[in-house]
């Protein structure tokens, strides 16, 4: 029995990669199982499409369920294939796209399903690290099999088509379809923070291009270097702190003004995304409100440890001052602050802190103060850092004023003197010094050996 030649699952692969060069593998598997009737159902593929092909030029693999051979379920062969695609990747050194739209085990295979599941699970794991993994959901991926975009680095909602969920939404007393479906891309986009986007497929190709251009294939090839025809010494005209926003800081910061966001509705108050500079892609992590909540350090988090496992070089911009101070923030801040410092000391790839206004207290050693482990602190000459706020730190010191705690402990330039700034910069300098700064660090622990003895 030969591959099946025009179902949803093709197409599907079809629209993401260069025309004519999918190339599918096991076309030819068919469901071992014979109860319930399925010695009837001898589907070619067994309702899940694999191979690989090019997109923009970049090698990936890629798997594709199909809804129209048994709603999609998972069946050991199914499930076999699917785990084959993780281990081909990992050995050839190529992201991963899975396309879902799945209805669930398939009954008629039970555990033979659900132990398939298991070496999926197995395998993705594996993959982890290794090779970027990317999901689309194009339909239901409910229950266990949310495990899959869950345990990915990117992932993405078709709009009005996919649905994520571990439970059925008609399961939850609390979910009216007509006011909130727990399943739903604006849902799950915003508060489980696993999906980076909810829009059509055509724009979810897009992204994946462009994130693929910017990302290296696997976790040794190291950093990622491109062309560029935008001026190394363009100044930022205009910018200075009445009109610092993160969002538009970066963009006129990265190389031909782009940057890709991830996780763009979740924890808005922490900016993830990529950029590049001179041609080098780097991982920006940037404060958007002065205080850091438990979900926008989770989302940092797991950003940091994903450019640190691929040789991103990461910059922060550290605009903050406080923690979130609720009690249903208090519950969970610690772990959180925890997981985020942590991810920020282990962290080896260059690292280039920028305080445009304001860094106060912890908050401010976690944003990847000097103390943590940043190569460059640079900071804008009017910037104000320390451990407190001079109106705060005046009312605990009653011999001292707030504007000469300011002067004294808390300016740019009192950091500057005890050497926890490098370098004092003009905000429309900028770009020139961060870019300078990665183009140094690109060498780190490059030329660095372990010596056997001292010479002197």
């Amino acid at each position: 029995m030969g591959a099946v030649q025009n179902n949803v699952a093709l197409d599907r692969i079809k629209q993401m990669v260069d025309e004519g060069s999918f190339v599918e593998l096991q076309s030819d598997v068919v469901s071992r199982n014979t109860d319930f009737s399925m010695t009837e159902v001898k589907e070619a593929s067994d309702g899940v499409v694999t191979g690989y092909g090019l997109i923009d030029g970049r090698l990936v693999f890629l798997y594709s369920q199909n809804p129209e051979v048994l709603n999609g379920s998972m069946g050991e062969m199914h499930c076999r294939k699917i785990m084959e695609i993780y281990m081909q990747a990992v050995k050839i050194g190529a992201p991963v796209i899975g396309m879902i739209d799945c209805s669930g085990f398939r009954l008629q295979e039970a555990t033979d399903a659900l132990e398939g599941f298991g070496d999926i699970l197995m395998a993705l794991q594996d993959a982890s690290g290794s090779i970027p993994l990317f999901t689309m959901l194009y339909g239901n991926c409910g229950g266990g099999l949310s495990l899959i975009p869950a345990m990915s680095d990117f992932n993405f909602m078709v709009k009005n088509e996919g649905k994520l969920f571990v439970n059925s939404p008609n399961t939850l007393e609390e979910n009216y379809k007509d006011k909130l479906d727990t399943s739903a891309g604006d849902y799950q986009s915003v508060y489980s923070g696993i999906v980076d986007g909810v829009m059509s497929a055509e724009e979810i190709r897009g992204q994946i291009s462009l994130l693929l251009q910017m990302l290296p294939a696997n976790n040794t090839e190291g950093c990622v270097m491109a062309d560029t025809t935008d001026d190394l010494n363009r100044a930022m005209e205009g910018m200075n702190e009445s009109n610092y926003e993160a969002d538009v800081f970066v963009q006129n910061l990265a190389d031909d003004y782009l940057f890709v966001e991830t996780k763009k509705d979740f924890a808005t108050d922490m900016l993830t995304g990529f950029m590049r500079l001179n041609g080098i892609t780097i991982g920006v992590v940037a404060n958007r409100s002065e205080a850091l909540t438990t979900m926008g350090m989770e989302k940092a988090t797991s950003f940091i440890r994903f450019c640190d496992g691929y040789d991103i070089p990461l910059l922060t911009l550290s605009d903050v001052t406080r923690f979130e101070t609720t009690t249903s923030e208090e519950k969970t801040l610690a772990r959180s602050m925890a997981a985020m410092t942590a991810a920020m000391i282990d962290a080896e790839v260059p690292k280039v802190c920028l305080i445009p206004r304001q860094a106060f207290g912890t908050p401010y050693l976690m944003m990847n103060a000097k103390a943590l482990g940043a190569d460059f602190v640079y900071a804008w000459p009017n910037a104000k850092i320390g451990a407190m706020k001079g109106e705060q730190a005046a009312k605990v010191l009653s011999n001292v004023s707030a504007s000469e705690y300011d002067q004294s402990h808390n300016s740019a330039a009192a950091l500057a003197r005890r050497g926890y700034v490098h370098k004092l910069i003009a905000p429309e300098d900028s770009r020139k010094y961060l870019l300078s700064a990665f183009d140094l660090l690109y060498t780190k622990n490059k030329s660095v050996t372990l010596k056997k003895n001292s010479l002197r």
